[in-house]
């Protein structure tokens, strides 16, 4: 047997707790009453329960929490095997991976946009199978149909403009590979997305379109761009913009969205062409369109969980509380009262009168060893004082320290927000709203970690109405801190939130190239540290060679005497034994002829103009199937 929310077992503590605490108050209550009545009494002066049902009471009732704290922590114990099956529609993502999706006619660029529309389109259709097409002039498979969304969002995360080798741009290939990707080809909920600027270089579209339509694809377009265009950047291997591209006569290719060419495509198919823009990136009605769809079975599979097994404990401590709740049972026959028994009902009333009367006293007496402490305050002012507490906490309290906290934040004194910001939270601990008040207070007075995990937790439901603002204040966080990658990560997941906020988009574009630089200034450091090393090991073996011994060993020298033989070495360092690092780059040294660090920087070096060289050839690919129009 297992539990699954072990974390409950530890009530069982609070429990024992209580019981303590109930024998506690139990015996004070006995030692205050017999200081007034004598114990032989109490039996014809106090009435009290029977000592044997107030024992099983509290037994039951002990059991009943106990049983409902092990409910809680859900024991389980059996497998259970369940036949799941994935309904959804398969859907064939095909995106232009052109030189003219470089364009930034929409900020930061059309293939930006895209592929942030398309991790948003992935995460909203949820258990639906995907798969990824690049296409330029020719096109590529990246990722087969799957229901693995992760992982197709990592793909989407690392294709870049200008993946595939074939420079240009084929609606009709595109299509045409994306058919190919559809397994079941007798499946009829089949979607392909295809998004593009709409420039077509090679033609072909309608026979693709053709095809699509056989097959019972339907084909929604999704265009990226503007009409009046701007031109192609021309980008080098490592990605920085050299110049725009030019045509046959030497002026600068301006490309265009062709709205028109994806409607048709659309329209050929059955499907609808919709349009990406920098304020909105949801594809929402693309999503809408592919929900309405018929839903197949995608998979079946047979899953194996162990049995829940709460009932069990539920019902004991259930039944536990209710029994000892009806405890003690009353009489079957209530007894008639005569004077007699009136009489010694009123005799005793006045005793306990009289016992209630004198335990003031008893109660507010304070040891002899120790000092009286402050009268106490009037009974009738306690209540009031009470119930004043409890409105100013609850209600007051909060509101005022939000307010101060508001009042220091807007004049710049940060500390004294924070402060502020910090009591109303102590108040109202659960509400979002004030917690992300401290977590801003905490940004300003420079405490970037606290203020990046309190962030964090806070935007982790995108449904809490300060899930986007705290996703974007997570990333400003990470930015001070110089983590430019989980800034990115958080800009983006902002963006899910709030996909046309333009803070969003800029601070993000801000956190890109703060990355690129950083990486750059990374390796310019590490070539400058390799170039000192190089350096280095150039002038020690230049000085060795120069080093030549002047005198032959046993010959004498200019004056006629013989070398002074070589100086001792010291004694510990003669009888220290090597250690195991130290033999091994000793033999390392040995069989390769240089030291072990040496080595590395020269694997390090021929892995940097590996990379160079595959960047060269593919770049070599690209011109070699250049045939004009490479964009």
């Amino acid at each position: 047997m297992i539990f699954a929310s072990p974390a409950w077992l530890f009530a069982l503590l609070a429990l024992l707790a209580l019981l303590a605490l109930e024998v506690g108050l139990t015996r004070r209550d006995r030692d205050r009453l017999s200081r007034l009545v004598s114990r032989p009494l109490w039996g014809r002066v106090v009435r009290r329960p029977d000592e044997r049902w107030r024992l099983l009471r509290l037994a039951l009732l002990l059991l009943g929490a106990a049983g409902v704290v092990v409910a809680l922590a859900r024991p389980q114990w059996g497998i259970v095997r369940e036949k799941v099956e994935r309904e959804g529609v398969d859907v064939v993502l095909v995106l232009d991976t052109s030189g003219s999706m470089a364009t930034a006619d929409v900020a930061p660029s059309r293939f930006f946009l895209a592929r942030q529309a398309l991790l948003q389109l992935i995460a909203r259709l949820e258990g639906d199978r995907f798969a990824l097409v690049a296409f330029e002039g020719e096109a590529y498979p990246l990722v087969p149909l799957t229901l693995d969304a992760d992982a197709l969002g990592l793909f989407l995360e690392t294709v870049e403009p200008g993946i595939v080798p074939a420079p240009g741009t084929s609606l009709g290939v595109g299509l045409a590979k994306g058919l190919e990707a559809f397994v079941d080809q007798e499946r009829r909920n089949k979607v392909m997305v295809l998004v593009s600027d709409g420039e077509d270089l090679e033609g072909e579209v309608e026979q693709a379109v053709r095809r699509a339509k056989e097959a019972g694809v339907v084909v929604h377009a999704v265009g990226v761009g503007t009409e009046g265009g701007q031109p192609v950047p021309d980008v080098d291997a490592e990605g920085r913009v050299t110049g725009y591209k030019r045509d046959e006569s030497g002026g600068a290719v301006v490309s265009r969205l062709n709205l028109a060419t994806l409607d048709a495509i659309a329209r050929g198919t059955g499907g609808k062409a919709f349009r990406i823009t920098p304020a909105d990136t949801s594809l929402s009605g693309l999503a809408s369109a592919i929900e309405g769809m018929e839903q197949r079975s995608l998979a079946r599979e047979y899953s194996y969980r162990r049995k829940e097994r709460f009932q069990v404990p539920l019902a004991f401590g259930l039944a536990c509380l209710a029994l000892g709740l009806l405890l003690p049972p009353p009489p079957l026959r209530w007894p008639r009262l005569g004077r007699r028994s009136v009489r010694d009902a009123s005799r005793q009333a006045a005793v306990l009168l009289l016992a209630s009367a004198l335990a003031s006293p008893v109660r507010a007496q304070a040891p002899a060893a120790a000092p009286a402490g402050p009268p106490a305050a009037p009974a009738a002012a306690e209540p009031s004082r009470r119930a004043g507490s409890v409105l100013d906490e609850v209600l007051l309290r909060p509101r005022r320290a939000t307010e101060e906290g508001r009042g220091e934040y807007a004049r710049g004194n940060h500390p004294q927000a924070l402060s502020a910001f910090e009591r109303a939270a102590a108040a109202r601990p659960q509400d979002p709203a004030v917690r992300f008040n401290v977590a801003d207070g905490l940004y300003k007075n420079g405490k970037y970690d606290e203020a990046a995990a309190l962030f964090r937790a806070l935007g982790a439901d995108p449904a809490s109405p300060v899930a986007g603002a705290s996703r974007y204040n997570l990333g400003n966080s990470l930015f001070q801190k110089k983590d430019y990658r989980g800034a990115i990560q958080a800009y983006r997941d902002a963006l899910r939130v709030a996909p046309g906020d333009e803070d969003t988009r800029r601070n993000l574009e801000m956190a890109l190239r703060a990355l690129q630089e950083q990486e750059e200034q990374k390796k310019k450091q590490e070539q400058d540290q390799k170039d000192q090393e190089q350096k280095k090991d150039q002038k020690k073996d230049q000085k060795g060679q120069d080093e030549q011994p002047q005198d032959q060993k046993g010959q004498p020298d200019q004056k006629g005497r013989d070398p002074q033989p070589p100086a001792p070495q010291d004694a510990q360092n003669q009888q220290r034994p090597q250690t195991q690092q130290e033999r091994a780059d000793q033999r390392f040294q040995e069989e390769a002829g240089m030291p072990r660090e040496r080595a590395m920087q020269l694997l390090d070096a021929l892995q940097q103009n590996e990379k160079e060289e595959q960047k060269k050839l593919l770049a070599r690919k690209r011109a070699q199937k250049k045939k004009g129009k490479d964009w």
